[in-house]
């Protein structure tokens, strides 16, 4: 009897010592179109890393502001990250943060692990044809911390002798913050033009919110495997990353679940992705950041 309360006292204080040591971890993700539209798409996600990691707890946490993800990163409010390139890479200077796998995106119907900038004009202003003929324009791009919404095209012009914030007439930011006003702000001819990442005038145009003949893309360029209006480089899709202060055996598991999310599952529909594969390499958008001298690398 005594040896069978002692086994009872025993396994309960291991049960115990489980859930202790069970870590809740909070994954933070950029939260472009707003909190409850990040809740909508991600938490499925979140959902699968709770079902198949259930030794462990995973939140959501929704971040609109690019700013306030490297400071709540350096407050150490959150575990992992699902961010824009730029954004990565700040927190991966910053805090030693390691990108995990890499978002294969659903964009129209073709996986795209790849994004690049859209440079476009009104199509009645017949004298802006290309980027040299933004001089003393108006631009409007998202914000200044926007990876695709503005530094990727930003590159695009210095490495085209046009220095945007030397030669265009002004450079004007978004009120409230999203890139569909940098569409209609153009197509209203608030502004002269626009910069907004890939992909997205298509998706506007098929949910019948603009007709593209009102437009005209800059410096368009054709890459093979890219079916969308490019006026720029391509760099790496979104990082999932891992702050280094998570074990190394639960980041391991963290990134077996997720590149085992298939196609078609209720996480990748609801994630409008594909899946997530093997990490791109991030450091063409090290060197985009060390050339703008921007976020890390201001003083340097």
């Amino acid at each position: 009897m005594a040896s069978f309360l002692h086994g009872m006292i025993l396994l309960c204080c291991l049960s115990f010592s489980v859930t202790i040591f069970a870590a809740e971890y909070t994954v933070a993700v950029r939260a472009h179109k707003g909190i409850e539209s990040a809740y909508q798409q991600w938490q499925a996600t979140i959902n699968v890393l709770n079902e198949k990691i259930p030794e462990h707890i995973f939140q959501l946490l929704p971040i609109v502001g690019l700013d306030e993800i490297t400071k709540r990163a350096g407050n150490n409010e959150f575990d992992f990250l699902l961010t824009n390139p730029s954004s990565y890479i700040e927190v991966n200077e910053r805090f030693n943060a390691k990108a995990l796998v890499t978002l294969n995106n659903r964009r129209g119907n073709t996986a795209q692990s790849r994004f690049g900038s859209v440079i476009f004009t009104h199509v009645n202003n017949l004298d802006v044809l290309k980027i040299g003929d933004l001089k003393g324009r108006r631009l409007m791009v998202v914000s200044e911390p926007a990876f695709g919404g503005w530094r990727v095209g930003w590159l695009e012009m210095l490495e085209q002798g046009f220095e945007p914030y030397e030669d265009l007439g002004e450079l004007v930011f978004t009120k409230n913050k999203t890139q569909q006003e940098v569409v209609f702000s153009v197509y209203d001819r608030k502004v002269d033009a626009g910069i907004v990442r890939t992909d997205l005038l298509e998706r506007m145009e098929k949910a019948g919110k603009i007709d593209m003949r009102y437009f005209r893309v800059i410096n368009n360029k054709n890459v093979k495997g890219f079916p969308f209006f490019l006026s720029t480089k391509l760099y790496p899709e979104w990082a999932f990353a891992v702050l280094n202060k998570v074990p190394l055996s639960d980041a391991g598991k963290v990134k077996k679940v997720l590149l085992s999310i298939k196609e078609g599952s209720v996480a990748a529909v609801q994630g409008k992705y594909v899946g997530w594969i093997s990490t791109r390499d991030y450091s063409p958008v090290k060197k985009l950041m060390r050339t703008l001298k921007v976020g890390p690398y201001q003083n340097k």
